[in-house]
Formats: C-alpha cells, structure tokens, sequence
C-alpha cells in the first residue's frame, strides 16, 4: 500500500478518535496523521483519507475527480433516505410498491408519515395523510397501540405512545408547551433523566408506527455482570430489548454487517401499555422505562443493560408459553415407619416451591445465526431501496466510489407463534458508540480496524481488490450483506462537483445540496382514485384520476388501456424524464455519446439500454401549459400525441419541468 495522509477530527466524540487513530496504526504502511484541513483546497494532500465526522468534512475533495489526487471519506454526501425517519420510510414505501415480495414487507412495522407545527392540525390529517390509521383507531382494539417519533430526533427524544386519537393530540398539545415555556433551570425538564419532550414547531416531521406487542423478552441478569448471581428460573423477569447493528456501507456499494451485535435491555420488565394503562394512568403518565431500551436515556445504568447477542444463547425465552416443572414425589414411607413428620412438612414445602419454578425454552446458536440472517438481509434490501429513491428529490442515498460510512441500525424482534421477527426500526448516522461501556470496549476497536483492512486499505493499495468474497461470507467479523454497481455512481461524482455549495456549516450540504444528476424531472408513486369517471370517449382510451401519497400530487391521465390496462385503487411508478438516456445531459465524458443517445429507445432493441428498460409504457410529447392556483401549488400539462396529462402539486417537486420542454412519461405497475 502506498503512503497517504489522514484528516482526523471528532472533537466531541473522543472515544471514537481514539479508534481511528488506533486502527490507522494498524495498517501497513501507517499514514501521517493532521487534525485540520488547509482552507485551499488545492493545498490538500494528494493521497488523503477524510476519516472524520460529517460537519469536518471537505465534500469538494469529496467530488473531486483530478487524475493526479485520491481522495477517501468517511461518509456519503447525500443519504437522507436512510437517517431520516419520515424518508427512510418514504423510500421502503415506493420500493415496496415496485417489489411487494421484499422482506421488507415483513420486517419493518407499518408506518405512517404525518408533517406538522400545531395540534390543530391532526383534525385535517385523520380525513387525509393519517385517513386508514384513524380507521385502526377507531376500531378500539384495546391491544393495538401506536407509538410516535420524530423523524429527525434520535436518542429517544419525542418517542410516545398512544392508543387512541385524544390520546395524539394531547401529546401534541404537550410539546406545544414545551415550546411557549421552558424550564426555570436547566435541571426542572430533566427530572428523572428520562425527559424526552420536544419542541413541535422545530421538528414538523414525524412517523407513527404500529406499536409491535409480541417483543422478544429476556433476562439480562442470566448473564450477570460485576460477579452478581445468576437468578433462578423461577425469578426471571422478562425485559424488552433491540438490537443494534453496525453496518458499513463502502463504495457504489457494497454494506457489511459487523457479526458482533448488541443487544440493549430495557431498564424494567415488561409490560404491555394496555396493562399499564388499565392501572389507571393515562398515556402521559405511562412509564416508558419498560419500553424505550435506548442506552442514552438509561445513561445512570451505565453497561447494566448491554450484553453481545452472541451471549444470550442458553438464555431463558421469558416470552414462550411456559409449564410448570414436573412435581417430584414425596419421599417414599420407611418399611412399615411413618415419615417423620418434620421430614414431611420439609418435603410438602420442596414440593411447592417447585411447583412455582416454570420451564422455558431457550436461545440456540441456530436462533441466534437466524437472526443474524434476517438481519443481513433486511440491511441489503433497506440500502436498496435508499439508492433506487428519486435522486430529483434529494432524499436518495448517493453512493461514491471514494466514500464510505458507518451506521448504527436498531432492529426489535418480535416472537409469534414460536418464530423470531426482526423489525428494522431506524438507521443512525455517526452513532453513539460511547454508550456500549467499558466491558465492551473491545469489539469498537475490533470494527475500526475491520473498517480500516476492508474499506481504507484496499482503496490506497497498488494491488487490486479480492473480487471472491461473496454475498453471505464472512471476513474480519464484517459479513458481506450486499453487493451491487451503482450504475452512473462515478457519473453522480463528477457532475456534483462543481454543485457543491459551501452554505454556512459545511453540515447543510446533506439538506441544501441541489443535484442533476439524473433525466428524470419527477417521479413519484400514484393510486388510482377512479377512471373514466366522465363518461368513457373512445374505445381504447381511458382517462384515470390518481393521488400520490409521497408528495400530495393530483394526476390525470388519457392512456392506452389495450397496452398498459389499470385498475381502480391500483398503485403504480409514474416518471417524467427530458430523455431516456441513463446518462445525465451535460456530464462530462458524455458528449461523444449524445447522437447515440437520441435513439436510446429501439424497437428492435439494438439501441443502448436506456430508462425505458425499467418501465413498462412510454409516451413521448410537449409540456404546452402552466397554471399557477396559488403562489404554492402550480399545475403543469402535457400533450402525448393527443393524449393529455395534468399534474398539480406543490411548484417545488416540478422545478425542472419546463414550458415548452419535451418530454417522457414512463410508468410501472
């Protein structure tokens, strides 16, 4: 490998500069060390590995693509689908869509999208964005409940339960307070180190998923710390937990799910809300001790509540149904001799104690690689499905050859049936390793360095990359979750390049970044609200009136029913795009290609394999018309041929859509 520099700096967070630094050291040749960047760029190391946190950064190195420089980050520019909640679920919505036999479709709770400032709002949300969970609702199952979160809060800041509708808006109404008073001293809002309110004014976006009621639940004191007693079966207490995950995504791309996994235990036993709240409390009053297992609001625990999940094999499944333990006979009478009766009272109380004790199964190894399993292949399809979102939106994730990045990613599981479930639940950008503990301390640094062998060294090193590690193979405790190519990823890097703004911290380029990297004006998923509900005109001919849940736009459409037949409440993919090449206009490198890209789309199929290869029905017009409703919501119209579309919605998801402009219109069922 040859020489190169490494940008190191993660001021608040010492204990992760302590393992880069530590797992630099490790690779052969070491690099020299700096802990600032020069402010020209053009004076930065040619050979240079940004391992530092995202606000540290220097995207411009990032982008840049000069022959004579090798640039490596530590983080991806643009992936807000992934660590945002509201668009992490967005994006598993549309993949879904596209691909309904995902196991995404059993591994992550149902979720709802809800964006606002005041509680009054719910009032208009139950007949629109939150229409079929208000019906949940008000089917009053009492075992059903929901549980709210803020979708750019992390730490379990904002989480609440709920079970019915008074009970949302009151929380709401809660966090409207906690945004017109605050706390007389520092301390009064922190009472009990669990305070998780938020101000609702600052955050608008949130989610609501399904509450999951069949949690896995273990005894964290079978395995006992700091020499205490391992409890009895019969006083084991069934704690709610999550799993966290350490995932590295690397290049346009390949993910890696790090083999040690925690497991992180709820600070009391378990206890369904409808319990709690049938003890009279209402759902404010309701303790999320037994609930929220994030180790940030247990911090006063310290590692109490963290084991491997690799060291829960053996351990009592408090959640199985359980049985009494078979009774063991009295002591057989003497030959002719009454038992003494002391003897007796001794055996009848042996007797009924064991008659407490229960048996329950236990976690295998194979449980344990079962989980493991489920967990890798959650991982690959949710990073799929992050990359395959809009890149028009800007909420995709962008991968780069030259970048890499660690995640944290929570999973519950849930047990039904006798069967295991892990449930994704959120993805966390530079996460806070600092509250594993002391006791495993160990596998961070095993994984800093397992990052630095897989994604540093190879990336500096003169010999090529082994090409034999295979999806599902494990090397340096890194399981190899997913590998695909990124179609256009060294593209996407060029053309950003000269778009990368410097906008205050350097931390706005994941929100202010504007991209082009892509032909595609629009996209977005649509569900057929009617057909033809005027009356039908021609024979072959339907008109279709649609709604997108995504971005609130009303669609009307005349297609052809005889080549692409729809169906009332039918969802299907709907994109606009200036061209059918997959290479963006303007990149550079492309140019030499452009006359062979105007005839991307061939019937006989000997043209170049352009965006109409992933749709099935293609129109090709003019937009011909703007309307402007309101300074907000605009509508635009296009002609294919004679057969007419109409698209309203918000001006800011059809900023590239020009009057006059050709286009294509692509759909997919």
């Amino acid at each position: 490998m040859e020489d190169f520099t490494a940008f190191v700096s993660w001021p608040s967070a010492p204990l992760t500069n302590r393992l880069v630094l530590d797992a630099l050291s490790s690779v052969t040749p070491p690099p020299s060390i700096i802990d600032s960047l020069p402010k020209d760029i053009s004076n930065a190391p040619r050979r240079l590995l940004q391992w530092a946190t995202y606000d540290a950064l220097d995207h411009d190195l990032t982008f840049s693509h000069d022959p004579t420089s090798k640039v490596l980050s530590s983080s991806y520019v643009i992936r807000k689908a992934l660590i945002r909640k509201h668009f992490l679920s967005r994006c598993i919505h549309n993949y879904l869509t596209k691909h309904p036999e995902s196991t995404l479709s059993r591994g992550v709770p149902k979720t709802w999208e809800l964006e606002l400032s005041f509680a009054d709002e719910l009032d208009e949300l139950w007949s629109d964005d939150l229409y079929d969970l208000s019906e949940e609702i008000e089917k009053g199952n009492p075992l059903k409940w929901w549980i709210l979160k803020p979708g750019m809060a992390d730490r379990g800041m904002g989480l609440r339960l709920f079970h019915t509708k008074e009970d949302l808006e009151a929380i709401f109404q809660e966090f409207e307070q906690n945004s017109d008073s605050e706390p007389e001293d520092e301390e009064a809002g922190d009472e009990g180190g669990r305070d998780t309110a938020v101000v609702t004014s600052q955050l608008r976006h949130f989610v609501i998923q399904e509450y999951l009621a069949k949690p896995l639940l273990l005894d964290p004191e079978e395995i006992p710390l700091n020499g205490a007693t391992k409890p009895a079966v019969r006083d084991l207490h069934g704690h709610k937990f999550h799993l966290r995950v350490y995932c590295v995504a690397s290049g346009a791309i390949k993910v890696y799910m790090y083999d040690r996994i925690l497991a992180l235990f709820s600070a009391v036993p378990y206890k369904h809300p409808s319990k709690q709240s049938g003890e009279g409390k209402n759902v404010g009053e309701l303790d999320l001790a037994a609930h929220l297992t994030n180790t940030s609001l247990q911090q006063e625990r310290g590692e109490e509540g963290v084991r491997l999940l690799d060291e829960l094999i053996g351990c009592h499944i408090v959640s199985a149904p359980h049985a009494p333990l078979r009774r063991q006979p009295l002591p057989p009478r003497a030959m002719g001799v009454a038992m003494d009766p002391e003897t007796m009272r001794a055996a009848r109380k042996n007797q009924a104690e064991l008659a407490q004790e229960t048996q329950y199964p236990t976690l295998t190894p194979e449980d344990i690689e079962n989980l493991k399993h489920q967990v890798s292949e959650v991982l690959a399809e949710t990073f799929k499905a992050a990359v395959e979102m809009s890149v028009h939106f800007q909420v995709c994730l962008s991968p780069l050859p030259n970048a890499f990045e660690l995640y944290g990613i929570d999973f519950v599981v849930t047990h039904d049936a006798g069967k295991f479930q892990v449930n994704l639940l959120e993805v966390n950008s530079e996460p806070a390793i600092e509250l594993t503990g002391p006791r495993l301390t160990w596998i961070l640094e095993d994984l800093f360095k397992a990052i630095a062998k897989t994604c540093v060294e190879p990336f500096f090193s003169k010999e090529p990359a082994p090409v034999d590690w295979k999806v599902g193979g494990t090397r340096e405790n890194l399981r190899l979750s997913l590998d695909m190519q990124v179609r256009g990823a060294q593209g996407c890097c060029h053309i950003r390049m000269s778009r990368v703004q410097r906008v205050g911290s350097r931390a706005a380029n994941d929100d202010n970044m504007s991209s082009n990297t892509s032909n595609v004006l629009f996209d977005d998923i649509f569900t057929i609200n009617a057909i033809d509900k005027e009356g039908k005109k021609f024979d072959r001919v339907s008109r279709l009136y649609a709604h997108s849940k995504n971005y609130d736009m009303e669609l009307t459409l005349d297609y052809n029913i005889e080549l692409f037949p729809l169906q009332s409440g039918q969802s299907f993919a709907l994109a606009l795009a200036s061209s059918l090449s997959r290479i963006p206009q303007g990149v550079s490198g492309a140019v030499e290609d452009e006359e062979k890209d105007r005839d991307v789309w061939r019937p006989d199929a000997k043209g170049r394999r352009g965006l109409d290869d992933d749709y099935e029905y293609v129109m090709y017009g003019k937009v011909y018309r703007f309307d402007g409703g309101s300074a907000e919501v605009v509508t635009a119209y296009a002609s294919f041929g004679g057969l007419l579309m109409s698209l309203t919605g918000s001006h800011r998801h059809m900023t590239n859509i020009v009057l006059g402009d050709p286009v294509f219109i692509l759909l997919r069922r």
